[in-house]
């Protein structure tokens, strides 16, 4: 399954990729999520959605719970939580994505290296076409075991 590429692995994906422009509203991103409970992120994109941040369910969260987070990673982070108005201020600019041509062993090591469940696809000229999660990932490895006749792994 390493080599396989990003692209063979999409037909697993449930979702559609929740994307925003940096005007969204804080109301709006958490709707894409309540709407969509399979997606763990919202992506901001630019005119012609490329890629140019993330907002993870976690961060909104952190967003929405301030006063009941404890001990914040920082004094910054705390602030910038605090005085977010629209997507542009949650989202974390980080180049964390794959393109679809990328192996599936790539893939593993971005999200493992990162520690992430769930990662943007971007074309050539990072446009997002799509995302990929673990949950996606162990589909494709139990359609693999099954088309080969494997029988599941015991517990």
């Amino acid at each position: 399954m390493r080599h396989r590429s990003v692209r063979d692995l999409m037909v697993y994906s449930t979702t559609t990729p929740s994307l925003v422009r940096e005007d969204a509203t804080l109301r709006q991103i958490a709707e894409l999520l309540i709407n969509d409970p399979a997606t763990r992120e919202v992506y901001l994109v630019d005119e012609e959605k490329r890629l140019f941040g993330v907002i993870t369910l976690r961060r909104l969260a952190r967003f929405v719970f301030t006063h009941d987070v404890p001990d914040p990673s920082s004094a910054t982070d705390l602030l910038d939580l605090v005085s977010a108005r629209n997507a542009r201020d949650l989202a974390i600019e980080r180049g964390i994505f794959v393109g679809e041509d990328d192996s599936v062993g790539h893939l593993l090591d971005v999200m493992f290296r990162n520690d992430v469940d769930e990662i943007p696809v971007v074309d050539e000229a990072n446009v997002v076409v799509g995302n990929i999660g673990m949950l996606e990932l162990i589909a494709a490895w139990h359609a693999d075991r099954l088309n080969a006749g494997d029988p599941a792994p015991e517990a």
